[in-house]
């Protein structure tokens, strides 16, 4: 047997006491009033009413009754059955930009640490969907497999730094490879699958090589979504240290001119329309297009989950207080007759 909110068990016995208290003093106050006013034998013939009783007996049903009802509030349950269920699921990769153009501060605070809040939200709504990351620079890094545990997801995105980034660079193709790949691992039956990239758009591969890494997932029949992160005016680059703390100054090329980096919507968003996906910009309700069009995606079978179900037996409790209140009722009608 288990309750499934045992503090009400403590409510109705809580209840249960304060009215055998207030009972108890209501009834010495009426006695020291009787007594105050004559003999109770020379009471009993002037009323014809027996003034010797004790509303004890209904004290202790009322105070019954409520135990009942906090035991019924509770949530008694007893009679444990081993269940199956079958989840519905989508499979989708969130792909995170980690390049250097990324600390850009066109938005603010700035790009990364916008992108790390709406991977936040991806993680948050698609709640009870498998969710795998990829991390991208010069190359693809998985950060975690499929998974429903969510808060693991979190704790991933926390730690994410565009200074963990071992190859320089911003190779969307190499994401999208990555992706697919993690999305063929563990394909969920007969369901839909989704990467959803968050970046700059800034691209240091060839336009061949995204479409040809789009082409692959269409062929797979996996989605793109895009949500483009930044300005579309050139903004400088700020120096970080390996440890991810600012230092003066921002990045230059070989001939010492600052590099300015700007939101760029080719080739990812062909990637997108090859792949019957959608780019949109994450400061015109990029996310929320993105959410939306997911919801409408065919969700499969994913895993098994075993467990116990309960079975709730509050109904006993609730009949014994109304019981014990029916027998109260019975009890004062006849005093009353």
């Amino acid at each position: 047997m288990r309750f499934e909110y045992s503090g009400w068990i403590w409510a109705g016995l809580a209840a249960a006491a304060l009215v055998v208290a207030l009972v108890y003093l209501w009834h010495l106050r009426r006695r020291s009033a009787l007594d105050a006013l004559g003999s109770s034998g020379m009471l009993e013939r002037l009323t014809r009413i027996d003034l010797s009783g004790s509303p004890y007996r209904r004290g202790a049903l009322v105070a019954a009754a409520l135990a009942l009802a906090g035991l019924a509030m509770a949530g008694p349950q007893w009679g444990a059955q081993e269940v199956e269920e079958q989840t519905r699921a989508l499979d989708v990769v969130v792909a995170l930009d980690i390049s250097e153009s990324m600390w850009a501060e066109d938005v603010r605070p700035n790009r990364f640490e916008r992108q790390r809040l709406a991977g936040w939200r991806l993680v948050t709504e698609l709640a009870g969907h498998r969710i795998g990351l990829v991390a991208f620079a010069g190359a693809g890094y998985q950060l975690s497999p499929l998974t429903i545990d969510h808060s693991a997801l979190h704790l991933y995105l926390d730690a994410l730094d565009p200074t963990a980034a071992g190859t320089p660079g911003s190779s969307p193709a190499g994401a999208i490879r990555q992706a697919v790949s993690l999305l063929q691992e563990a394909p969920t039956e007969a369901g839909d699958r989704a990467i959803v990239i968050l970046s700059d758009g800034e691209s240091h591969d060839e336009e061949r090589e995204v479409l040809e890494a789009a082409r692959a997932a269409a062929a797979e029949r996996i989605r793109v979504y895009v949500i483009g992160i930044g300005g579309d005016r050139g903004e400088p680059i700020p120096r970080h240290d390996p440890m991810g703390g600012r230092i003066d100054g921002y990045k230059r090329d070989s001939e010492g001119e600052i590099v300015l980096s700007r939101m760029m919507t080719e080739p990812l968003s062909s990637a997108a329309r090859l792949t019957r996906g959608l780019w949109a910009r994450a400061d015109e309700g990029g996310m929320s297009r993105v959410l939306a069009a997911l919801a409408e995606l065919r969700r499969g079978r994913g895993d098994v989950t075993r467990g116990v179900r309960w079975t709730p037996r509050f109904q006993w409790f609730v009949a014994g207080a109304l019981l014990l209140l029916a027998l109260d009722w019975v009890w004062a009608w006849r005093r009353q007759r």
